[in-house]
């Protein structure tokens, strides 16, 4: 039960990201604070990590790749995009993809300034959001064997 409610917590960055495209797009002349949502984004996803490695009982591993499966498909199809085709999906699917890992983009470029492809940002915040869930579960862990 606790991987189905990792894998809907790894839904979480396509309501952050639509949440962010819709304040860019309905208030265009506000700056949104990009890297203090990006740190508070990567704050919730430590946090909720750290109480599911609280309560797990089988390996963190497993929860680990269900909590940031959703990231390594969206990865996976970002990268089919931008590298093998050129082009994102015109679709629900391009948009939806390249929304997921807006809230971690800033942080993502700031790590990338050798690169000029939006994908090697992608992979940073992707690396980034394994990176914290597996501190969040290693510490939990440690909580939950005192």
């Amino acid at each position: 039960m606790l991987e189905f409610t990792l894998t809907l917590a790894g839904l979480l960055p396509f309501a952050a990201g639509y949440g962010m495209h819709w304040m860019m797009t309905a208030y265009p002349d506000v700056r949104l604070p990009y890297g203090l949502i990006g740190l508070a984004f990567l704050l919730l996803w430590g946090g909720i990590s750290f109480l599911a490695g609280i309560f797990a009982r089988r390996t963190p591993l497993l929860s680990i790749a269900c909590m940031n499966g959703v990231a390594l498909l969206v990865l996976v199809l970002l990268g089919i995009q931008e590298l093998v085709l050129g082009a994102y999906f015109s679709n629900a699917a391009g948009i939806w993809t390249q929304l997921y890992f807006l809230p971690l983009l800033q942080l993502g470029f700031s790590l990338t300034s050798w690169s000029s492809r939006v994908f090697a940002a992608d992979a940073a915040a992707c690396l980034l959001m394994v990176a914290v869930s597996y501190l969040g579960f290693w510490l939990g862990r440690r909580q939950s064997v005192k």
